[in-house]
């Protein structure tokens, strides 16, 4: 044989299929510098999801440091800061998985239904962020109080999600 396909013949290579957490775990591991935490909330996916998924509202709520984040029709969103700064963020938004990213930062969440929940209905919700640029990285650590972008930091993000969308 000379190395050429021949007819028909087809190489099938297999195929692995993540749920959204699990495909947020990969982007956080490619990353450098960032943060993952998951975390099991006490509510349907549906709740959870349809809280984050309204950036307009959830993510100032969330994120301390922005005063706003408008979300336009063409997958962009423009985020200002309490300072008036402003950044244009490419935003990729579908069911259960939605990924923020501008020149400094990334970030996203992913939502998936908990299986292991028998009756119950909760959720698995993750979350990821990263700064992007190299030096801004090494910097970040000096001039905020602890971690900017760390797990611990992502973990704080998710339990104000949690404490917004459970049941009282």
């Amino acid at each position: 044989m000379n190395g050429h396909l021949q007819g028909a013949e087809v190489n099938e290579w297999p195929v692995a299929d993540l749920d959204p957490v699990r495909r947020m775990r990969v982007l956080a591991s490619a990353l450098p510098g960032g943060g993952f935490a998951q975390l099991r909330i006490e509510a349907p996916v549906e709740r959870v999801w349809s809280y984050v998924a309204d950036l307009d509202r959830s993510i100032p709520d969330l994120i301390g440091f922005l005063r706003r984040f408008e979300l336009r029709d063409d997958g962009t969103a423009i985020a200002t800061g309490l300072l008036g700064n402003r950044g244009r963020f490419e935003v990729d938004l579908r069911d259960g998985w939605c990924v923020m990213q501008d020149r400094f930062v990334v970030g996203g969440f992913a939502a998936v239904a908990n299986e292991r929940a028998g009756a119950d209905q909760a959720t698995i919700l993750a979350a990821c962020a990263a700064v992007r640029i190299a030096g801004v990285r090494r910097i970040v650590p000096l001039v905020c109080s602890g971690s900017f972008v760390g797990d611990r930091t992502v973990l704080k993000t998710l339990r104000k999600v949690q404490r917004r969308v459970e049941a009282p």
